[in-house]
């Protein structure tokens, strides 16, 4: 309980103070596009809690991604599908992935190319994910 409370007071001292504790490097988000070519992967880190990306293919507008979060809360999604409108990424399958506790939103920045995860709950914090090389299947393995 007491590890709990300590890592629930961290999380609300990150939400306030400096934004690079928050999981932001850089929060900009701008541009206008499609995902670039290839199966592509992004990761970012909030304290103890891991995310990742990766694309498999998709179409600009519509694709199939495997997504992972590990850490004190942990989830995992092979193969779920996701429609890309202005670049607010929607995970159409997500359901049965584990993922039922948390509520999120995620949005594409090209001219950055990296994803911004707005995480509402458990948290209220942003989560920049940078591109990233792609770890072969068996390293990703939600």
């Amino acid at each position: 309980m007491r590890v709990l409370l300590t890592l629930l007071l961290v999380i609300d001292a990150s939400a306030s103070d400096d934004r690079h504790l928050r999981g932001f490097q850089d929060r900009a988000c701008t541009g206008e596009g499609q995902f670039p070519s290839g199966p592509l992967c992004y990761g970012g880190q909030l304290l103890v809690q891991t995310f990742s990306i990766k694309i498999l293919r998709h179409d600009g507008q519509s694709g199939v991604v495997d997504m992972e979060m590990k850490g004190p809360n942990s989830a995992a999604c092979r193969g779920a599908e996701f429609v890309n409108e202005d670049n607010q990424i929607t995970i159409a399958n997500d359901h049965g992935c584990g993922l039922s506790a948390s509520e999120y939103t995620v949005k594409y920045c090209p001219d950055q190319d990296h994803f911004i995860i707005n995480l509402v709950k458990p948290w209220s914090v942003d989560v920049v994910l940078n591109s990233q090389s792609c770890p072969s299947n068996k390293e990703f393995v939600p």
